[in-house]
């Protein structure tokens, strides 16, 4: 367990079990819901059988953690120690943490509690020894990809996923030695 100080108050981050699939899953859900509302539909997959079975295999082979204010939880997000679906041969070469599905729920909207999740998870792949931290997003999304490279994240090019449906930009952030 780890707590972490934000605008919304005192975060406390806790690993997830398959146990908390429906809480991680809410998270999830109304992010996506959120972004759809927005015009943006890359999350509707989590309403689908496919967002489902991965969030099973991120619960069964990553680390995803809760994060709960008051025991109340507020926030997701997942590290995993390899990618190769999304980085190639690079996903396997040991020196990165890569970062997917950073989600709050939105009574905590505004208060930057996805940028103290993306950070808390830059320095747990830190203390873990990575030399960097890795996340992509859907390259049409210029809003977020500019997010990520004013938080230190340099853009390395394309990833083309799920059969050519999902062109995800790849970025990078190198960590203190």
């Amino acid at each position: 367990m780890t707590t972490i100080s934000s605008a919304a108050g005192e975060l406390r981050i806790t690993p997830a079990t398959i146990a908390d699939y429906d809480t991680v899953m809410r998270i999830l859900r109304e992010a996506a819901d959120w972004l759809t509302s927005r015009g943006n539909p890359q999350w509707e997959h989590w309403h689908m059988d496919v967002g489902e079975r991965m969030l099973r295999e991120r619960l069964r082979h990553h680390k995803v953690y809760l994060a709960r204010r008051d025991a109340v939880p507020i926030g997701t997000v997942t590290i995993q120690w390899s990618d190769p679906e999304q980085w190639g041969e690079r996903g396997l070469d040991d020196r990165a943490g890569y970062i997917h599905g950073i989600a709050i729920m939105r009574t905590v909207g505004g208060m930057r509690v996805g940028e103290r999740l993306l950070e808390w998870a830059v320095d747990t792949i830190a203390a873990r020894g990575r030399r960097f931290a890795r996340l992509d997003a859907m390259a049409s999304n210029t809003p977020l990809c500019r997010y990520y490279q004013q938080r230190g994240f340099r853009p390395l090019g394309t990833a083309t996923l799920f059969a050519g449906i999902y062109t995800a930009r790849l970025f990078e952030r190198e960590l203190r030695p």
